[in-house]
């Protein structure tokens, strides 16, 4: 399985544009802010068990040749979610280390640098862009 850090995110995105996002949080979680266009599909069901129709939902908005980040709220999910995609036969899949914690936290990092625009698609509570 590949991982990615939440700084290396940008730099990756800058390679591969067509990337897909995959968040398997909760609807709950996500009113914390997620990154725009992504594809919601949680994890869990809400009585808080692995989702048996999680792969095929995943499917509606990925196709196995796509790069995809799977993301969560701070990487276990997503790093169960991207076993079971490179499982099924999903070639590019990179679980987000830290998850969406981490990335909000190196967004709001990067904003002060005097790089601007480097984490411009993160998007947070209200898709604002950085």
């Amino acid at each position: 399985m590949r991982h990615l850090t939440a700084e290396g995110l940008a730099e990756f995105l800058s390679h591969h544009p067509r990337t897909k996002v995959l968040d398997v949080r909760s609807a709950y979680e996500r009113e914390a802010g997620h990154m725009p266009g992504d594809h919601h599909v949680p994890w869990f069901t809400s009585d808080w068990v692995p989702d048996p129709a999680f792969l095929g939902q995943a499917h509606q908005g990925i196709g196995p040749d796509d790069y995809v980040l799977v993301i969560s709220r701070s990487g276990h999910r997503s790093h169960d979610a991207s076993t079971l995609l490179e499982t099924a036969g999903f070639k590019h899949v990179y679980n987000v280390l830290g998850g969406y914690e981490d990335i909000r936290e190196a967004r709001h990092a990067v904003s002060r640098r005097p790089a601007p625009g480097c984490f411009s698609k993160i998007g947070g509570p209200s898709n604002e862009q950085y």
